[in-house]
């Protein structure tokens, strides 16, 4: 397993920088609980392990126990009581304890990271929802029902998700959105740069328009009125069960030395997937190549569904990420893009803006033009297949970038304002910087520069690349792609000396696929697929929520974590009172 940093989260980031770019403040999130903007919460948690160094994850023991076959028991320094007990404070993992503090139970929060701020829960643009009273207040109101959404999403993933679990989410997700707004989160209704499913008269994407360095106050604020216990620092060993198999509270490490056990009448895991443990991403996606959106490495190590595939949990079907769409990455970088702000290295912009992809045996392996115009949904499943994945250019084509940029030089291929709908986001964006980015990126490794096809293969070992660039070069000439249809717009031909490849590993907000779950987000045993008493899982700890490729509608991911946060609330509440 990786280990972890504070800087890194629970839950998936994508759309981030819409929430920079509208929200009011605009202020960087990587500042966030830094310096003086760190409160009292988080400034007591950060400073009481200040002297300690990075340390891999708790699991990584019980991993080890697992494999030679022996597990050394659990040594508890000391027990705790709770009504509830949830392992991971992001956006899932804080919705439901708010919303069950509130209705009187005694809730603790076990967060691995050191404060607020490594989850990624705080800094995501906003949620997908439905009949909320934001919604019905935009100018013309909304005709966007849950029908809408719920078939939509349905068949686009060929009903591969839980049924009755996504259409109990699109529900109450206008009651995620209140209870966020009762804290004092306010939201605006927006379209993203993606042309998706609901605009106009139907809309459902809420942006956040609370600065994201204001929004930890929201959260400490909620946390201290509702009484929730939140222990930074403290993370996963393993579940505690009694002999019938029910789960009766959480074993875990504080500070990585003193062993605690949460007993609890309920334990949510809400611990944000695994994009930080690459044995994992390899078992689940079969590479090790994904890379953390935010940067840095992720405290998001599996632990919560390793621990509950230990005591027979089910592990769903689908695996799959909520990739960055914001252009390539790769681990030799310096600069990375993370956020579309361009003040990243900006020669990764190959690797997304449509020109020619191939895979590592130099053979084109995607229509470009779906990564470019959907770099979320229909354009990532194939970027992971093939990491890492080569974008090759000429210098005609570094030079349009510099001087024109990606809207002048597609327009004039014949695309418009009208018909190009991510068109219209490039536009004013040229990669003025671009000839010294990519000297920094062939210094660093995964750029290359060459006066000959040949020698351009040859450094990264793409053997077919200058058959492949032959027939891609009559795709060009003749406007129509034969293989795989790009759009004539997005045909740039290799053709004008020298010539540019640049090496891409794909990154990710978050990695989808998990635990089986029903509609009361309950987890499922193996053997029987009946709830295993005691244990629920939300988020993208949850994989009966998510689909692989990621949802075509802006916020979604968000938007499921906390409604499956509020579901999972509910049925608690309703269990301690009955």
């Amino acid at each position: 397993m990786e280990k972890h940093e504070r800087r890194t989260g629970n839950v998936s980031g994508a759309f981030e920088d819409a929430a920079d770019r509208f929200a009011s403040g605009g202020l960087d999130r990587r500042g966030f609980l830094k310096g003086a903007a760190i409160s009292a919460i988080s400034v007591a948690s950060a400073s009481a392990l200040a002297a300690c160094a990075p340390r891999k994850a708790v699991s990584d023991e019980a991993l080890s126990a697992e494999k030679s076959g022996t597990e050394a028991p659990f040594k508890a320094e000391e027990t705790v009581e709770a009504d509830v007990v949830i392992v991971g404070c992001g956006a899932s993992g804080f919705m439901a304890a708010v919303r069950a503090a509130k209705e009187g139970a005694k809730v603790i929060v076990l967060e691995k990271g050191s404060n607020l701020g490594a989850p990624n829960g705080i800094y995501v643009s906003g949620p997908f929802a439905v009949g909320t009273d934001v919604l019905k207040n935009k100018p013309g109101g909304t005709t966007l029902t849950v029908d809408d959404a719920f078939h939509h999403v349905m068949n686009y993933s060929h009903w591969t998700p839980n049924p009755a679990l996504l259409r109990r989410c699109l529900e109450v997700s206008k009651d995620a959105v209140a209870e966020l707004e009762e804290i004092d989160y306010t939201f605006e209704e927006k379209n993203f740069r993606f042309e998706t499913p609901f605009i106009g008269d139907k809309g459902g994407f809420h942006l956040i328009t609370v600065p994201s360095d204001k929004r930890g106050e929201l959260w400490e604020k909620a946390i201290a009125e509702h009484s929730i216990d939140v222990r930074f620092n403290t993370a996963l060993v393993s579940l505690a069960t009694n002999d019938n198999g029910a789960v009766t509270g959480v074993n875990a490490l504080e500070r990585g030395k003193r062993g605690i056990t949460f007993s609890a009448k309920a334990v949510v895991l809400a611990g944000g997937g695994y994009l930080g443990n690459r044995d994992l991403q390899e078992r689940f996606l079969h590479t090790r190549k994904l890379n953390v959106a935010r940067g840095g490495e992720s405290t998001c190590t599996g632990d919560t569904i390793v621990a509950a595939e230990r005591i027979g949990a089910a592990l769903e079907k689908t695996w799959g990420y909520c990739p960055c769409e914001y252009g390539g990455t790769h681990e030799k970088a310096s600069r990375p893009a993370k956020q579309d702000k361009f003040d990243q290295n900006t020669a990764f912009k190959f690797g997304l803006y449509g020109c020619l992809l191939v895979d590592a045996g130099g053979k084109r392996f995607i229509n470009e033009g779906l990564l470019c115009d959907y770099p979320m949904s229909y354009g990532s499943e194939q970027i992971l297949r093939n990491s890492p994945w080569y974008a090759v250019v000429d210098q005609a084509y570094v030079d349009a970038m510099t001087s024109q940029g990606l809207y002048q030089y597609t327009t004039a291929k014949g695309a418009t304002e009208k018909t190009w709908f991510i068109g219209n986001y490039f536009k004013d964006r040229i990669l003025d910087k671009l000839p010294a980015d990519i000297e920094e990126g062939i210094a660093e490794g995964w750029c290359f520069k060459a006066d000959t096809l040949e020698e351009l293969a040859e450094h990264f070992g793409l053997d077919d690349l200058p058959a492949t660039v032959e027939r891609y070069n009559e795709h060009c000439s003749t406007g129509e792609d034969a293989d795989f249809g790009t759009n004539p717009w997005y045909l740039s031909p290799v053709a004008t000396p020298p010539f540019y490849v640049t090496e891409n590993e794909p990154s990710a907000w978050s990695t989808f696929g998990g635990l089986r779950i029903d509609e009361s987000c309950r987890v499922l045993a193996a053997e029987t697929n009946d709830p295993i008493p005691g244990l629920f899982a939300i988020g993208t700890d949850a994989g009966s929520l998510y689909y692989s490729p990621y949802y075509d509608i802006p916020g979604f991911c968000y938007g499921l974590c906390i409604d499956s946060g509020y579901i999972a609330a509910e049925e608690i509440i309703s269990e301690l009172k009955a």
